[in-house]
């Protein structure tokens, strides 16, 4: 007794073992392998995707002021806060500006006595020149008046100390009046430097104060604010210092909601703008019935610890819809993609299909022989793909083509 119970146990064991082997089909081919038979047939096939909501078109919103001067951040609104347009959603303090502009208004004084001080010097010198000239002036009107007169009723030693040579003080007179030019064109070239350097120094002072006058950010619509994180993942804090013109945060636009999506680079096949989405919004159960709207073109990783490759679709959601749901950015939800639905239609498996260059092809079993058959293919999907010409109905497919490419 105890063989025959070991006996047809061996018995089970290998019918089972029998049975695996065959579970494709009955009819296919120890030898050629698994296979599947070709005929029209429902085809279905979905795509599973994870996402959030999120605004179509965000506002940029940068730290106020120009010519990357520096900010210091004093207060803002929380992250991730509904503002309303014309809100003041952060104000800065500019300590670097406001130092540049006392001491540019300080060197503004200083300039501006400097140059009243050139003014007086010059006002002086033309003075003590108009007295030279005046002298100058006298002398030679005396020289001139005792130039014609009788010299023998005069004592020759008078003459000589009253009367100076008219020649000499003609040269004098040429000569004073020449540096009178030099002062005035000395005069003027200082007056022009110090005016240039006050212009400078204005100038200077006046953008100062209109950086003064931009340290605040306000909203320029309705929407969530969200701060912009750096290079390194971190968001801005009170009392750090940022740049005029670095970027801040977003102001997503609540009447341009999406719902986006990012899925895997292999399971974006055949996915394509215009298919409907079943949405479902996390932890509420509400349903929205959407079509995709954009599909991205490259796929790109989205974390520095992995290389896997992700592509990401949009799905528009209806305005008055995401009001009366109250949708927001952030919100998590999850889609299922009809890639396909047809009622009949011939298709094979993706692991049945051989690239041949440009084109395709299937390996059928004939006479328990492999044979190589160049198809047409029509839709593809992420597990299955539409036979257009190639194959007809009936046909033995390998499921698993062979290496060696046998005709």
């Amino acid at each position: 007794m105890p063989h025959l119970h070991k006996s047809a146990a061996t018995l089970a064991a290998g019918l089972a073992c029998a049975a695996l082997l065959s579970g494709c089909d009955a009819a296919s081919s120890p030898a050629a392998g698994p296979g599947e038979t070709l005929s029209a047939r429902a085809w279905t096939e979905t795509l599973e995707a994870d996402g959030e909501i999120k605004a179509a078109a965000n506002t940029p919103l940068a730290v106020p002021g120009s010519g990357w001067t520096t900010r210091v951040l004093v207060d803002m609104v929380a992250d991730g806060s509904s503002v309303t347009k014309g809100q003041v959603v952060a104000r800065f303090d500019a300590p670097q500006a406001r130092a540049e502009l006392a001491q540019a208004d300080v060197e503004l004084l200083r300039k501006t006595l400097a140059e009243e001080a050139n003014r007086q010097n010059a006002a002086v010198e033309r003075g003590v020149l108009a007295g030279d000239r005046a002298k100058v002036e006298d002398d030679l009107g005396l020289s001139r008046r005792y130039a014609d007169v009788d010299l023998s009723v005069f004592a020759r030693n008078t003459i000589l100390d009253a009367l100076a040579d008219v020649g000499f003080l003609t040269k004098k007179r040429t000569y004073l009046e020449w540096k009178g030019g030099q002062v005035q064109a000395r005069s003027a070239a200082q007056d022009a430097v110090l005016h240039s350097q006050r212009d400078s120094v204005m100038q200077n002072a006046t953008l100062q104060r209109q950086s003064l006058e931009s340290l605040e950010l306000v909203a320029p619509h309705d929407g969530v604010f969200l701060l912009a994180a750096r290079w390194d993942g971190a968001k801005p804090q009170v009392g750090a210092s940022q740049m005029a013109g670095e970027p801040f945060g977003a102001l997503p636009d609540f009447d341009q909601l999406v719902a986006h999506f990012s899925v895997a680079e292999g399971q974006a096949y055949g996915l394509k703008p215009g298919l409907p989405v079943r949405v479902r919004l996390a932890g509420t159960g509400s349903a929205l019935d959407l079509k995709v709207t954009r599909v991205g073109n490259s796929a790109s990783p989205i974390s520095p610890e992995s290389p896997v490759k992700y592509s990401d679709f949009d799905a528009a959601i209806d305005t008055e819809q995401a009001r009366k749901l109250g949708l927001k950015p952030g919100q998590a939800l999850h889609g299922t993609v009809r890639l396909v639905a047809k009622a009949a239609a011939l298709t094979v498996p993706n692991i049945a299909l051989v690239q041949d260059g440009a084109a395709y092809a299937v390996y059928t079993v004939d006479a328990g022989r492999p044979v190589k058959h160049a198809v047409e293919l029509g839709l593809r999907g992420p597990v299955r793909s539409e036979i257009r010409s190639g194959l007809a109905p009936g046909a033995r497919v390998l499921l698993l083509p062979p290496k060696d490419k046998t005709t």
